[in-house]
């Protein structure tokens, strides 16, 4: 099993690598355009890919399943430790689905409704929330917990959710770092600066929270 050590040290050596070389586009006379001056082609849009797209609409519903998960907290009687992080993932990623439905939205593409009521709608429908992915496609997003796991989470009280929510918030953030792998992989993806930096506070992030929940559930006995 990779740790997210070792999940980190490919994604970061990709980032430094793209933020000093991005590719510029040949103009009408051949030379070389600026990402500025390509923007201004667009309307002030800097150039995206078909892969930064599909990123950002399959994102928003995984982000949105762990804002769903993190509700659950504080009504099924987290530890006051869990509570806590609950909130800060809750309130992290709720500010980037915003982020990336106005990505998104900016660029005239598909915007996924990606929020608490209609994930909640697809659980309480036995949906399963696993393969919510991008628009227009059916297969399984890393880390999404399926509707079995959902239920568990939801029945949990007190320790037993914290033990839980802890395990399944590691699968979950893992997942969102593996996508974040892929879209790295894809040709010319995330030249646009408000996409790297976005990819980037994501691997950070999410790889810091997984460290510490880890080091919580050291400290818990599972159910």
């Amino acid at each position: 099993m990779r740790t997210p050590a070792m999940l980190r040290r490919p994604l970061l050596a990709a980032l430094a690598i793209l933020s000093a070389c991005a590719p510029a586009a040949p103009s009408r006379t051949g030379r070389a355009l600026t990402p500025a001056q390509l923007a201004a082609q667009d309307g002030g849009i800097p150039p995206y890919t078909k892969a930064d797209v599909a990123f950002m609409q399959g994102m928003i519903g995984h982000h949105a399943q762990a804002v769903t998960m993190s509700a659950f907290a504080e009504p099924n009687g987290a530890s006051s430790e869990v509570r806590v992080l609950a909130g800060r993932i809750s309130v992290a990623q709720a500010d980037e689905i915003a982020f990336m439905k106005t990505w998104l939205g900016k660029r005239k593409q598909t915007v996924p409704a990606g929020d608490m009521d209609a994930m909640a709608h697809a659980h309480h429908a036995g949906m399963d929330m696993s393969a919510m992915s991008a628009a227009g496609n059916s297969g399984m997003m890393p880390g999404m917990l399926t509707t079995a796991q959902m239920d568990t989470l939801k029945s949990a009280k007190g320790p037993a959710f914290d033990w839980y929510f802890l395990t399944f918030m590691i699968q979950h953030h893992r997942g969102a770092i593996s996508m974040v792998d892929e879209l790295m992989s894809a040709k010319g993806a995330a030249n646009d600066d408000d996409v790297f930096k976005f990819v980037s506070d994501v691997v950070a992030d999410q790889s810091t929270e997984i460290d510490r929940m880890e080091l919580m559930l050291k400290t818990r006995t599972r159910p």
